[in-house]
């Protein structure tokens, strides 16, 4: 008889989920609203997982859940890993016999190493490093926001970016071509009429500039292309010092929209000298990967199986 899984990645705005049986069948994935207890209370975040689940088993409803392993932005703290994981049994409709609740980036790494030990580094709206060291042992480095951190973060990048351009119109900063890129992406006359709308924008709004000045760059705007240097170099730093903390050099994954700059990745690729893992699969193939580990005994037959089924986005 088959066992049933539901693997989670859950983080502010969406929460990734799939249920898998160890016959090798994805029975069904589902996106749903965010489940960060930091953005709502916690009857919100039960809601959403209840929706979730709901939709997920539409296809087929098992009588219990052999194990769930949910990756979620906002349980770093035991307190809050113990809330959510009574959400998750408040919310799912049959019994999971094993529940596991961790870091989203820890569904990052896994999705990259197959469940095994290593170093992640996160660039995306912001950036984090996370490893889980050979003994089990797990840190962070990062992550600390905003507005005291997330270096090489695409909320960083775009930043500098403001900044710069702003400096230029001042007559402090050479001529670039980001002036009229901005303008057109913020849709203004003068690049000084982007003041009141960047203080009122979201952070995505400010990270979403990455893919623009990468553009420029790559049409060799110099200004862009220190502002990419400058990020590279802050991911070289939180790489290297991520890497110090293991015996020998780590599987290190690169995850997050950042890395998608050509620029920023062969600057880090070639001021580290390490193999760097690029996933081709969701973060919530980590999870996957972890129930198949934790409870199926490393079964690598059946993880093949729901990888092919999973980067085609559907299952089979």
């Amino acid at each position: 008889m088959d066992n049933y899984y539901i693997a989670i990645d859950g983080g502010g705005t969406k929460t990734d989920a799939v249920i898998f049986s160890t016959g090798g069948q994805l029975i069904n994935r589902v996106i749903g609203a965010g489940t960060n207890p930091n953005g709502m209370d916690f009857n919100q975040v039960t809601e959403h997982f209840r929706k979730l689940f709901s939709e997920l088993m539409s296809v087929k409803k098992p009588v219990s859940i052999a194990g769930c392993y949910a990756g979620l932005s906002g349980s770093d703290h035991p307190a809050l890993t113990r809330k959510l994981a009574n959400a998750i049994k408040d919310a799912c409709p049959v019994k999971i016999s094993h529940l596991q609740v961790g870091n989203d980036a820890m569904n990052a790494l896994w999705s990259g190493t197959d469940g095994r030990p290593g170093l992640v580094v996160i660039a995306g709206t912001g950036s984090i490093a996370f490893g889980i060291l050979d003994n089990g042992k797990y840190f962070r480095m990062g992550g600390w926001g905003y507005l005291f951190g997330d270096e090489g973060s695409g909320y960083a990048i775009g930043r500098e970016t403001v900044r710069r351009v702003l400096m230029v119109y001042d007559g402090r900063e050479r001529e670039t071509t980001l002036i009229s890129a901005l303008t057109r992406y913020f849709h203004v006359q003068s690049i000084n009429d982007i003041v009141p709308i960047v203080y009122q924008s979201s952070k995505d709004v400010i990270a979403g500039l990455v893919p623009i000045v990468a553009s420029e760059a790559e049409q060799g705007d110099c200004l862009a292309e220190h502002i990419l240097f400058e990020a590279a170099q802050d991911l070289i730093s939180l790489i290297q010092n991520g890497m110090s903390k293991f015996e020998s050099v780590p599987e290190t994954v690169l995850v997050g929209g950042v890395w998608n700059s050509r620029i920023i990745r062969e600057k880090v690729c070639s001021g580290i000298s390490a193999p760097f893992i690029f996933p081709d699969y969701p973060p919530v193939y980590g999870s996957i990967a972890k129930c198949v580990n934790e409870w199926e005994y490393q079964n690598e037959g059946l993880l093949d199986s729901l990888k092919k089924q999973l980067i085609k986005g559907k299952p089979a």
